[in-house]
């Protein structure tokens, strides 16, 4: 009995939020590369993709300044890194892309000017890879996801997220850069350096929210 009234007070105490809390959808193009250094230079190979998002706006005061915006979001992105260390550098060129699960938690503060909000955010993201292709590979050009010998990339990694959103009549634009900061590879042979994901996505979207 103790345990459902704790839970019966814990809704009654969540549920004035739950009542301001937004959700939305968004759609936008993306540029996303795999960030190596390479003799002392940062070669970045990029891809054009896309990504598509439900997300959640959640007020964190009573003024609705701060809020909380997670997501879900399906993600096509990818790159190019070098792989296979020789006497005249890195030899292969690797071409992929692949598809991906995100949940950015981002912290947003808005600004807001007669009817257009104005809202900067920050946050973690955690990406988890589903399935893609590599380009350099003619027999099995699948791309393998995992941490032994025989997997291209890590399945998993956490970005910081950084971007600005433009909000009028319930429409909104946005721009946000995702930068990776866990090692992509796999495995990581002699003389073969470190590989990074980033990406940058442009979006609208649509929160449907009590006018």
């Amino acid at each position: 009995m103790r345990k459902i009234g704790l839970l019966l007070l814990i809704l009654m105490l969540m549920s004035p939020v739950m009542a301001q809390v937004s959700f939305g959808v968004r759609a936008g193009g993306a540029y996303s590369s795999l960030i190596q250094k390479v003799n002392e230079r940062y070669e970045a190979g990029g891809h054009f993709g896309f990504s598509v998002a439900g997300l959640a706006d959640i007020p964190l005061s009573k003024n609705k300044k701060w809020s909380l915006r997670p997501e879900l979001a399906f993600v096509h992105q990818g790159g190019s890194y070098y792989s296979q260390q020789d006497l005249h550098g890195m030899a292969l060129k690797n071409d992929c892309w692949y598809y991906s699960l995100q949940v950015p938690v981002n912290v947003a503060y808005t600004f807001t000017f007669t009817d257009v909000h104005l809202s900067v955010f920050a946050g973690p993201v955690f990406d988890w890879s589903l399935f893609g292709r590599m380009k350099s590979r003619e027999t099995n050009p699948n791309l393998h996801f995992g941490v032994s010998e025989e997997k291209d990339l890590k399945p998993c990694d956490l970005g910081i997220d950084v971007g600005l959103a433009v909000e009028y009549n319930n429409f909104f634009f946005s721009v946000n850069s995702n930068c990776g900061v866990i090692d992509r590879r796999a495995v990581k042979h002699e003389g073969e350096t470190s590989v990074y994901q980033n990406n940058v996505t442009l979006s609208l979207g649509y929160y449907f929210r009590k006018k």
